[in-house]
């Protein structure tokens, strides 16, 4: 039975722009009422076409990507139109703002682990319904995982996600599967080393490795190598002179600073995404039937014990 969907207005005097909650080099975030939706709360992305690096074509695919997307950790774009020279993506508004934001502001020393654990699955929840549906997000990181007040948890960002099942016809005729990309594409500290200098080039378990730096991004406030600027970070990856499993997660279960201690399991789990060579990563699938998983906590636990905490949750930065 099909869905009822929610037709969204494609008219800018629908919506009545609230405040600006984010900001970037080329979309701005607003927080906004659908008029005629009984004055639904939305956020709307406005992506400013002349300063955008990608064109038309691709920024209309992000939000076909996201629209045909449906799964309850993925956020969907519920429409978009032209307004002037912006692209407007109206999308579910989601109060509590990115992680990213949440660590900065009130966990800058990084989250508890049991907090951290309940975050993570429901973003791998995501990214093993992304892979199945044959997408690679190609940009996992904190900035990019977003909250309610009720806790409930959505990647966004589909600006550099691509589609690795794309169908290539070869110089015969034939039509195979693409099962491997090679363009650069996400955010340097979060990057995995194939995608950076792979002559063969990179699929799925790109991702898991982004998940991994996520993971520590989480647990002490900061990604690894962010001390660097993001030329030199991605320098240490090719020429694997760091190794990020020995990166402040010590065999000793604490960390380098801050004698911060974290579980074995959570170590193993961080160390299965961040193995340099990516065959040897788990898939989502898999990964989400780890030990670290296993007793995670609801929803309702990091609300009592992440959000409650935050002095003002709207006004909190959400993602461009």
């Amino acid at each position: 039975m099909a869905r009822n969907k929610l037709e969204f207005p494609l008219d800018a005097e629908a919506y009545e722009i609230i405040c600006k909650i984010g900001v970037g080099v080329s979309a701005s975030v607003y927080k906004a009422i659908c008029i005629p939706m009984n004055s639904m709360v939305v956020a709307i992305k406005a992506i400013d076409l002349d300063q955008s690096r990608a064109d038309f074509d691709s920024l209309r695919r992000e939000t076909k990507t996201m629209s045909l997307l449906s799964h309850p950790n993925i956020l969907n774009a519920y429409c978009s139109f032209t307004v002037d020279r912006c692209l407007w993506v109206v999308m579910p508004f989601m109060s509590c703002g990115s992680l990213h934001s949440i660590v900065s502001s009130s966990f800058p020393s990084g989250l508890p682990e049991n907090c951290i654990s309940v975050f993570l699955k429901e973003t791998l929840n995501a990214i093993s319904y992304l892979h199945d549906q044959g997408h690679l997000h190609r940009d996992i990181k904190a900035g990019n995982i977003l909250v309610d007040s009720d806790g409930s948890v959505k990647l966004a960002d589909f600006g550099v996600s691509a589609s690795i099942y794309e169908p290539v016809t070869s110089s015969s005729g034939t039509t195979s599967s693409s099962l491997r990309l090679t363009d650069i594409a996400g955010t340097p500290y979060w990057m995995a080393p194939e995608v950076v200098h792979s002559h063969t080039g990179y699929g799925f378990k790109a991702d898991i490795w982004s998940f991994g730096i996520t993971a520590l991004e989480l647990a002490h406030g900061r990604p690894p190598l962010s001390h660097l600027p993001p030329l030199k970070s991605l320098l240490m990856k090719i020429t694997k002179r760091f190794h990020f499993s020995d990166y402040e997660i010590n065999t000793s279960g604490s960390s380098k600073k801050g004698n911060k201690k974290f579980s074995k399991a959570f170590r193993e789990m961080v160390g299965l995404c961040l193995e340099q060579d990516p065959t040897k990563r788990p898939s989502a699938e898999k990964l989400l039937k780890h030990p670290f998983f296993k007793n995670c906590k609801g929803l309702d636990f990091v609300v009592k014990n992440v959000l409650h905490s935050l002095s003002n949750a709207e006004q909190i930065r959400s993602p461009t």
